[in-house]
């Protein structure tokens, strides 16, 4: 399978896709220029955010809960204006660290983790965050570049992955469903099966789990087991993170970063490719 560029926005970091079916629209931010984008009835808009945001996810009032720098917001459009409400600024007095990927789990819970700017692989300062109503509690840490959040179909079970090069590496935890809390950390897949550095994904209805292979320029899904049995080829070097959308979750958008190199023409844009599998929607964020 091969995606097509559908948005040839050249982000600097795309990240973060999210299909928004009410709207029929697809939503993704540029982290590096602070930007909210929206794929629209195939017009595309930009709304300018008040400072990074790494990720976003539907929120069940409407608009967004959001990975800030300082921690977890909610965004609202209003118009050609987008309205920024603070949740927890858990990083705030901390100016070297901002938030990275995030996904919400079956029960509207958002997780985030943290990373440092500059990172120093000789000190691992992120933590994985789970925000459950508005106070968020530290759920992992010993993180360089936190990413690659996902959760299975029946939500006992967390993904994430390190993408440093020094780690590259995906892990699962069980996830009790109750309580928010993970256990049971285990080796799931690197850079060595994905071809890749492991950054966003995203679990299909057969509980596969998809993630971007970046330095690849591809996808891959890996059955619950950790084998690779598909993958979608990318004309860009760095895919950065992937959602199931349209009428019947079955075609995948990815976003790519700004590069030189291989497929450097279309870096930064936006990707997408029909496949013979489903996405799952989303049970969006509650306060």
């Amino acid at each position: 399978m091969r995606a097509e560029a559908i948005a040839d926005v050249r982000a600097s970091l795309g990240e973060s896709p999210v299909w928004v079916a009410s709207e029929d629209a697809l939503y993704w931010v540029d982290i590096p220029e602070a930007r909210l984008h929206r794929l629209k009835d195939g017009q595309h808009t930009a709304f300018l955010c008040g400072g990074r945001v790494s990720a976003i996810a539907p929120a069940q009032a409407g608009g967004f809960v959001a990975a800030t720098e300082a921690g977890f917001s909610l965004l609202e459009v209003d118009g050609e204006t987008l309205v920024e409400t603070s949740l927890a600024a858990v990083l705030d007095g901390v100016p070297d660290m901002r938030m990275n990927d995030g996904a919400l789990d079956r029960d509207g819970r958002f997780w985030a983790g943290s990373l440092a700017e500059p990172v120093d692989p000789e000190t691992p300062r992120g933590a994985l965050y789970c925000l459950g109503g508005s106070r968020p509690t530290p759920q992992c840490g010993g993180l360089l570049v936190q990413n690659g959040l996902a959760f299975s179909p029946d939500g006992r079970r967390l993904y994430v992955s390190d993408s440093h090069p020094t780690v590259a590496c995906i892990w699962t935890f069980d996830l009790d469903r109750d309580t928010g809390h993970i256990s049971g950390r285990r080796h799931f897949a690197d850079k060595s099966v994905i071809g890749g550095r492991p950054d966003g994904a995203t679990v299909d209805t057969d509980g596969c789990y998809w993630i971007a292979a970046s330095d690849s320029g591809r996808v891959v899904r890996l059955t619950p087991g950790g084998r690779v049995d598909a993958e979608v080829a990318v004309p860009t070097s760095n895919p950065t993170n992937l959602c199931f959308g349209g009428a019947d979750l079955r075609t995948l958008y990815i976003t790519s970063m700004r590069r030189a190199g291989a497929g450097a023409d279309l870096s930064g844009a936006v990707f997408a490719v029909d496949v013979p599998w489903q996405g799952i929607g989303e049970t969006p964020f509650r306060r």
